[in-house]
């Protein structure tokens, strides 16, 4: 009875395997995967973004002068688009740059479409009302920093007819806004700009 239970298990997960190899689909090392780019906005643009944002930023007259570390907030990030774009991992590649360059700090007790709220920096502080926790362990009042900087941005697309082809233009703006004085103390726009059938599709 082992046996033949055995020999079945063996076959489905023989079957399974080959039902696997013959999918179609394999792994594309990313180093390799631009040659497989659409004409929609795909991780090798979000890249590109992110890496002349940060580039941009860095070397920034503001940033060269800045003394002491700032609390930085993530606000709204507009995706004008007709894609669905991951806005929040472009500007988690931005804001981790931000904080090891060892000037930002970045508050996750609130934020924008842009970013992630953590709803627990609220919730953890009802427990003071809550008898069942000691007191002592929870969080004080006055204990959230605000903070100093916000960056938002926007993603734009533009369709172009070209004959039998269309251009796709794409634009990434991102500002940095001083939240005291309302003034912009840096900003970027990276375009990136595709060629492609005319009946590519651009939306997804």
């Amino acid at each position: 009875m082992r046996t033949l239970v055995s020999l079945v298990l063996a076959g489905i997960v023989g079957i399974s395997i080959t039902a696997c190899s013959n999918s179609g689909v394999s792994y594309v090392d990313e180093k390799d995967s631009a040659q497989y780019t659409s004409a929609g906005i795909d991780y090798h643009d979000v890249q590109a973004a992110v890496q002349k944002s940060i580039q941009s930023l860095l070397k920034s007259e503001y940033i060269l002068m800045l003394d002491k570390k700032e609390v930085l907030v993530v606000s709204d990030v507009v995706n004008d688009t007709m894609q669905q774009v991951d806005v929040v991992g472009l500007t988690s590649d931005i804001t981790r740059a931000m904080r090891k360059s060892g000037k930002f700090e970045v508050t996750s007790a609130i934020s924008g479409t842009g970013g992630i709220t953590d709803n627990m920096v609220g919730r953890v502080r009802k427990l003071r009302d809550d008898d069942e926790f000691n007191q002592y362990t929870t969080q004080e009042k006055g204990t959230l920093i605000a903070p100093r900087l916000s960056l938002a941005g926007k993603i734009v697309q533009k369709n172009t007819k070209i004959g039998k082809k269309q251009r796709v233009d794409y634009s990434f703006l991102l500002i940095l806004t001083d939240l005291k004085t309302g003034t912009v103390k840096w900003d970027e726009s990276t375009h990136i700009i595709k060629v492609a059938k005319g009946d590519a599709v651009t939306w997804q």
